[in-house]
């Protein structure tokens, strides 16, 4: 066992000694461990941490959205999917000129 292991343990066994982990959210609840294929395996970890929490990264909130209207485009006729993919499209310029302002600012 590493060091730091060895210190992130005793550090977690006395915050439970002394009552400091009672009580918090999602205390009770059981973890999900399912692996999300979105994510790099070396990230899996941290992120399935942070969606316990109740927590998710924008970056894999938009991927996730994207594999969806992917899924969602795939299953229109060709008409309506040209006609959606240009809407998107729109929307996706629109948020990137927002982001851009937002940077400046």
């Amino acid at each position: 066992m590493h060091w730091a292991d060895i210190i992130a343990e005793q550090r977690a066994s006395e915050a439970a000694r002394k009552g400091e982990l009672s009580g918090l959210d999602g205390e009770g609840v059981p973890l999900d461990l399912s692996e999300d294929p979105l994510v790099p395996p070396e990230l899996r970890a941290i992120h399935r941490v942070l969606k316990n929490a109740g927590y998710s990264p924008p970056e894999i909130t938009a991927m996730k959205a994207i594999a969806d209207l992917e899924k969602e485009l795939a299953s229109l006729p060709d008409n309506e999917r040209v006609a959606k993919a240009k809407v998107l499209l729109t929307k996706i310029a629109m948020l990137r000129e927002a982001r851009e302002i937002a940077k400046g600012d």
